[in-house]
């Protein structure tokens, strides 16, 4: 590298622009920190490679302050199982209205569009440089900093970042990851799937369901529906191994496997390729100043829609410990606990969508008898609980994702409390904490919403709590029945953000 390369000094250099890498790079620049953030497409993808949000992640869109996009994203209902003659066999309601999470269960979004919109935002923040059409080519760790070598995918152009911390979010066949060095963990759940995403011109016929999805198994290639951001459609097809993707991906092949539900002159192509799904879990998460997230640190089949929501995770995980590292007010083992809570938390949906792809593939389903109508299931709600690191585990249920209820003003409890650490609960248990307690919060910049909102109190008094220290990712820190619990709790808080007894030393 010839000394006239130019170079930029970053806190964070955020490699990979998808949800995941876009989540991290806004909201560190949100919070002041120096963020490059790096990606060989100089445009978003066009076509989505993620469709479907839940309501923890719309809460994670709300801290990116985007939740006025909601209106945009589609409604879910239904998911039917077919057999091979068409029949139902099984009926799951996907949505479940608005949650605890003060968001409905489950949405459809357009992934182009939301990336377009944080990627203007990053444009216009004076706290990150956007490298967007280039690729890392180089990453050399050294003295307290690591050395980032880009080049310009249309030029020969080059540049070097001086970056304190490099996270890759830069997809499956993750850059930063080879250079890390880690060891892949494999749940066997390999499976590819011919995509094909159309946008309909004309309207959908009366047994196409405009926001149901289905699967039809016990055929040769198992047969996937799903309405994605209206109006928009997606129909997959698995593959088994004898079958070769480049006869599944000729044009004519989509038109055959349309044909049913439209002529081929009635919509629009905008996706038709193969994509093999893996269930993969490396380790480690993090070595010295470079850490993987996103697809690079886990990748699952589409079975539970999770892919892109645990990618979220681990952004709001890091958008809150990386700062206080790069600020000094945290140790670097405070970054220990990443993955020490992070991994446990999405392997346990990387273990589920593997079983559920192996059983579709060899699934023969039969309908009810005539007469007998389908079963229907209730959807199972997942919220594993985090895996060791900053919380107290001396009353349960801590380390579960808490939820957000509204103040009494109407807000949101997360408009009110920002992306920052929060005491809520019953005013006459916080008021018992003592002074010193008080200026730990102030010192800590914890947030303690003013005045009685019953809404907060009601949602605390059922975790047999009268106070909750709750997170910035929004998971629960610690519960306390009186201000002596509070005491103790903000102490230990204080003591595992200083880098003393983190539960990650002992996972």
């Amino acid at each position: 590298m010839e000394s006239s390369t130019p170079r930029i000094d970053v806190d964070v250099a955020v490699i990979g622009c998808g949800t995941t890498g876009l989540t991290l790079a806004s909201l560190l620049g949100k919070a002041g920190i120096k963020v490059a953030a790096v990606d060989r497409s100089r445009l978003q993808v066009p076509h989505p490679r993620a469709t479907h949000l839940d309501d923890e992640t719309m809460r994670a869109f709300q801290a990116l302050g985007l939740q006025h996009l909601e209106p945009r994203f589609s409604p879910v209902g239904k998911y039917r199982f077919y057999d091979r003659r068409w029949r139902t066999c099984m009926e799951v309601p996907l949505d479940r209205g608005y949650t605890e999470q003060g968001w409905r269960s489950n949405y459809m979004f357009h992934q182009p569009d939301w990336e377009a919109t944080v990627r203007g935002e990053l444009n216009d923040s004076s706290s990150a440089e956007i490298f967007f059409g280039w690729e890392v080519t180089e990453l050399s760790e050294a003295e307290g900093r690591v050395e980032v070598i880009l080049q310009e995918v249309s030029s020969d152009q080059q540049r070097a970042l001086n970056a304190g911390f490099v996270v890759g979010a830069d997809g499956a066949g993750s850059f930063v990851r080879g250079a890390m060095g880690c060891e892949l963990t494999d749940y066997e759940a390999t499976h590819r799937s011919l995509i094909v995403d159309i946008m309909p011109l004309v309207e959908l016929p009366a047994d196409l369901p405009d926001r149901d999805t289905f699967i039809q198994g016990g055929i040769t290639n198992p047969l996937t529906y799903v309405p994605i951001a209206a109006p928009r459609l997606r129909f997959e097809l698995m593959l088994r191994p004898q079958d070769d993707s480049r006869e599944f991906e000729r044009v004519d092949r989509a038109y055959q496997l349309l044909a049913p539900w439209f002529k081929a002159d009635e919509y629009r192509i905008l996706r038709d390729d193969v994509y093999e799904w893996r269930s993969i879990v490396p380790s480690p998460w993090r070595r010295g100043r470079m850490m993987i997230a996103g697809d690079a640190a886990h990748t699952m089949p589409p079975m539970l829609g999770q892919g892109m929501c645990s990618g979220i995770r681990d952004a709001l995980n890091l958008a809150w410990k990386l700062p206080r590292v790069v600020r000094g007010e945290s140790p670097i083992e405070l970054l220990d606990t990443y993955e020490s809570e992070r991994r446990p938390h999405t392997t346990t949906f990387v273990e589920i969508s593997a079983r559920l792809a192996n059983e579709i593939e060899h699934l023969q389903p039969e309908a009810p008898p005539e007469g007998i109508a389908p079963p229907v299931q209730e959807s199972e709600v997942l919220r594993p609980q985090i895996g060791p690191g900053v919380r107290d585990d001396a009353a349960e249920p801590t380390g579960v994702l808490s939820a957000q209820p509204k103040l009494d003003d109407g807000r949101l409890l997360d408009d009110a409390v920002g992306f920052r650490f929060a005491v809520v609960g019953d005013p006459e248990t916080i008021a018992a904490a003592g002074e010193g307690t008080r200026s730990a919060w102030e010192r800590l910049d914890v947030a303690v919403p003013a005045g009685r909102h019953e809404e907060v109190i009601e949602w605390v008094r059922s975790l047999g709590a009268g106070a909750v220290v709750i997170r910035p990712d929004r998971y629960i820190f610690g519960l306390a029945e009186s201000g002596a619990d509070l005491d103790r709790l903000t102490d230990r808080l204080a003591a595992q953000l200083a880098g003393a007894g983190l539960a990650a030393e002992a996972a």
